[in-house]
C-alpha cells in the first residue's frame, strides 16, 4: 500500500511540475523565442525546459527531445566537470541564492564536445527553487 501511495504521489508531483514548467515557459516565451543564447530552466532531472538554440547547441533535434533526456549531469556534462557543476548548482540555487557563471563541457548525443559558459540564476516558482540558465560557447581561450 505504501508503495502504491509513493507512486501516486510521484505522479501527482510530476503533473504539478509539468504545470509549473508550462506556466514558466509561457511567461519566459519572449526570452526563449528571441534570445541568441541557449536558455534553460531546471527543476530536476525529469522537469526541465530549454529553447531551440540550446537544444541545437547541445546536439538535439528539438527542445522536447532535450527535455526527455534523463539524468542531467550524466547525460550532458563530461565526467571531469560534473562535481563542479553539481557543487555550483547546490551552492547558488539552494544555499546562497545568488547568480553564478560556470564553464563546463557538454557531450552531445553524437559524442562531439562543446565547451559552454553559463550564467545561472536562482528562480523561485510556487515555493520551489529552479535554476535559470543562459548558455553560450565558452570564450576561445577557455576551449581545448
Amino acid at each position: 500500500m505504501r508503495e502504491q501511495r509513493a507512486v501516486a504521489d510521484r505522479h501527482d508531483n510530476d503533473e504539478l511540475h509539468e504545470e509549473w514548467l508550462a506556466a514558466i515557459a509561457e511567461q519566459l516565451a519572449p526570452i526563449f523565442d528571441h534570445s541568441k543564447e541557449g536558455v534553460y530552466v531546471f527543476l530536476d532531472d525529469r522537469h526541465k525546459i530549454c529553447n531551440d538554440v540550446l537544444a541545437k547547441m547541445w546536439g538535439f533535434a528539438s527542445p522536447d527531445e532535450w527535455a526527455r533526456t534523463p539524468d542531467f549531469l550524466n547525460a550532458f556534462v563530461v565526467e571531469e566537470d560534473r562535481s563542479e557543476v553539481s557543487r555550483t548548482y547546490h551552492a547558488h540555487i539552494h544555499q546562497s541564492l545568488t547568480p553564478s557563471r560556470l564553464r563546463f563541457t557538454v557531450r552531445r548525443p553524437d559524442g562531439t564536445l562543446v565547451r559552454c559558459e553559463s550564467d545561472m540564476t536562482p528562480l523561485s516558482y510556487a515555493g520551489q527553487m529552479l535554476a535559470y540558465h543562459f548558455v553560450r560557447a565558452a570564450p576561445a581561450k577557455d576551449r581545448p
